[in-house]
């Protein structure tokens, strides 16, 4: 009996070795034919398996002798965006190539032209639905459809983000961000101590802003002494069930479903309850919203919950209306077929709603977490980004602050250069995923050549690298383009490279492809097309500046995140300074009394190497890019209390 099930073994085996094989020449052999430039890996890193499993593997790889795997063994890394950057673009000598392996054909982009051609293209060039379909927690929603059905969804999700709301998400800002300060600070104001969850901080903020603007549920901090009782059938508030979920939100989405339910796991247990809790409270404002709008009831502000039910053509009169079923109609395409119908199903309006919160929070929360990190690291920057804030706000009081008057000023400023340029350096995803359809090869212009894209190909625009990418940035050497400066945002009209690309390029043809993708743009409920920097700063080459996505697909969001950031940094560092946190090397007690300043510069450079250790090598990807591995502890103190306000970054 043994000899069957070694030869069956051994069969599967051969079988197995023969299909990899055959993958591998169908694949090499496309990428041959692209007139692209290639190299070849053993395994594709995007492969499930291999994302699980492959710590185990790649010791035992690195054992092999070095000339066998010097040109691949890097790129199996799952994280080899991030740590190579632009590096291998420019040893390649190219700003596209392909990954050539058994299970896929991948390619790389950080060529602007490129990037427009694959965003504007959204046929030839569709999302790999297959990559999201994890995110179909709820149900189906504008981020993990394509095609008509997408169509459909953005024109029903994108109403809800004008410009007229965006003066709650500012009003919700100013005053989450007071609150989160006055928790470090403490109510006297004085100097905060080592604060070392500012990441988990700025989060919380990040979800208490979009709670409040777009489901109408205010979120108070812990130092705000609120005493928050677990709601009937409810076993966690509204709050922890929230953030339970996000923080196990990859337990969540990689387990399937009935052992989530059923394992005695601790951690599955947690995950799963959180989900329970947070389907509840969703379906809970889904049927009071419902309520609100048969009464005739309606509620100023953003509304997400609003938009989508309205949106969805739930009207007073439906409701009211004993005839109408609710039950929706679609056509084979996935479309309602009659308008009298729900055009959205309960699910796909849960769906929705929980992806605004998960693709929305972790955005700004992490520029927000970055961009502090950064200015206390570049004092400079800091102090310059204080003294616009001055010219801008002035003595106003935060009540006096004004959303017409100030966020174009701050749009446009050293606050606005900032936003931008921790986008630039750590944007939310690293590699913006497309693909090509199965069996249908697509042409692109690189550099004035013509290439063919393989069919069945996964594409990867890689932010990382594009933004770094020295054709399109102001900088004056390469390691300036690695380093945050601010400043290289702020346009100097006495040098042609700070000049707009509009006013330095004659307008181009444009194909068939694009033409349709402009008067699609101007649709209402089109996306928001104005560029993503202030016209008072330096503008950078359509498709070479993305952390928001371009084209038809770029993020709803983009202008509400913007505004959140803009709100946080300006209440931050118009009355305080961030500074790092040097307790670990020199007594608080010491450093305020007796250091001098060569001791001071020498703690001050240890905290510094260390964060840009950390930035290097503490950084991963779940679904946007985090500090990981370690953190940095901050100090938020009163402006003119600074210990190292007048420090500058060694050259």
């Amino acid at each position: 009996m043994l000899s069957y099930v070694s030869l069956l073994a051994l069969g599967l085996a051969v079988a197995y070795a023969i299909h990899t094989y055959r993958c591998f020449q169908t694949n090499l052999t496309a990428a041959k034919q692209s007139g692209l430039k290639y190299f070849c890996t053993p395994f594709y890193n995007f492969n499930r398996f291999w994302l699980v499993t492959h710590q185990l593997w790649l010791p035992l790889l690195n054992l092999l002798p070095k000339q066998w795997t010097e040109t691949w063994i890097d790129y199996l890394q799952p994280e080899f965006i991030w740590s190579k950057l632009y590096g291998t673009f420019e040893n390649i000598g190219s700003d596209a190539f392909l990954i050539v392996s058994p299970g896929a054909n991948t390619l790389y982009v950080a060529d602007a032209e490129a990037v427009t051609q694959i965003t504007t293209r959204r046929n030839d060039f569709p999302k790999p639905l297959g990559m999201y379909a994890i995110l179909d927690l709820f149900g189906k929603n504008v981020v993990t459809t394509e095609g008509a059905v997408w169509r459909h969804h953005r024109k029903i999700t994108s109403p809800p983000f004008t410009e007229r709301n965006n003066h709650l998400v500012w009003t919700e800002s100013l005053h989450q961000a007071q609150s989160m300060l006055t928790g470090w600070v403490g109510k006297d104001g004085q100097e905060s101590g080592a604060v070392w969850d500012v990441a988990a901080q700025a989060m919380r903020l990040s979800l208490h802003v979009i709670s409040r603007a777009g489901f109408g549920v205010r979120l108070q901090w812990p130092h705000e002494d609120s005493q928050t009782q677990v709601p009937e059938g409810h076993t966690l508030t509204y709050k922890d069930a929230l953030s339970t979920l996000l923080e196990n939100i990859i337990v969540v989405l990689l387990t399937p479903r009935w052992i989530l339910t059923h394992s005695p796991l601790k951690l599955h247990k947690v995950a799963n309850e959180a989900f329970v809790e947070w389907g509840k409270y969703m379906r809970e404002m889904y049927r009071a919203k419902r309520a609100e709008v048969q009464s005739g009831e309606s509620r100023d502000g953003m509304d997400l919950m609003g938009a989508l039910v309205k949106g969805a053509g739930i009207t007073t009169e439906s409701l009211n209306d004993s005839t109408s079923s609710f039950s929706p109609e679609k056509n084979p395409n996935g479309i309602p077929s009659s308008p009298s119908k729900q055009l959205l199903t309960d699910e796909e309006i849960l769906g929705n709603a929980f992806v605004f919160i998960l693709a929305g929070h972790e955005t700004a929360a992490n520029t927000i977490h970055f961009s502090m990190l950064f200015l206390a690291m570049h004092p400079a920057s800091q102090r310059r980004l204080q003294t616009d804030l001055d010219a801008i706000l002035g003595s106003k009081p935060l009540s006096a602050w004004d959303y017409d008057e100030d966020v174009p000023k701050l749009f446009g400023s050293m606050c606005g250069a900032v936003m931008n340029e921790e986008l630039r350096l750590i944007p939310p995803v690293l590699g913006i995923p497309k693909s090509t359809p199965e069996g249908k090869p697509q042409g692109l212009t690189l550099d004035g050549k013509y290439v063919t894209v393989p069919g069945s190909c996964n594409i990867t625009l890689n932010t990382a690298a594009l933004h770094r990418n020295p054709k399109y940035w102001p900088h004056t050497s390469e390691q300036d383009l690695l380093t945050f400066r601010p400043e290289r945002w702020l346009r100097d009209p006495r040098h042609p490279q700070h000049q707009h690309p509009e006013e330095e390029q004659k307008p181009k043809p444009r194909s068939a492809n694009e033409k349709e993708a402009e008067a699609e743009e101007q649709e209402p409920e089109g996306p928001d097309t104005r560029p993503d920097t202030s016209a008072s700063l330096h503008r950078p080459p359509r498709g070479s500046y993305i952390p928001f996505s371009d084209g038809h697909r770029s993020c709803l969001g983009r202008r509400f995140a913007q505004i959140e950031i803009l709100a946080v940094l300006a209440v931050i560092f118009k009355t305080y300074s961030v500074e790092l946190d040097v307790s670990e090397y020199i007594s608080d007690a010491e450093l305020k009394t007796s250091a001098s300043r060569d001791v001071k510069t020498a703690v001050w450079g240890k905290a510094r190497a260390e964060s840009e250790r950390l930035l290097r090598e503490g950084m991963g990807t779940i679904i946007t890019v985090q500090m990981r591995r370690g953190r940095v502890p901050l100090r938020f103190v009163r402006r003119g209390e600074e210990k190292f306000g007048d420090f500058e970054v060694p050259t």
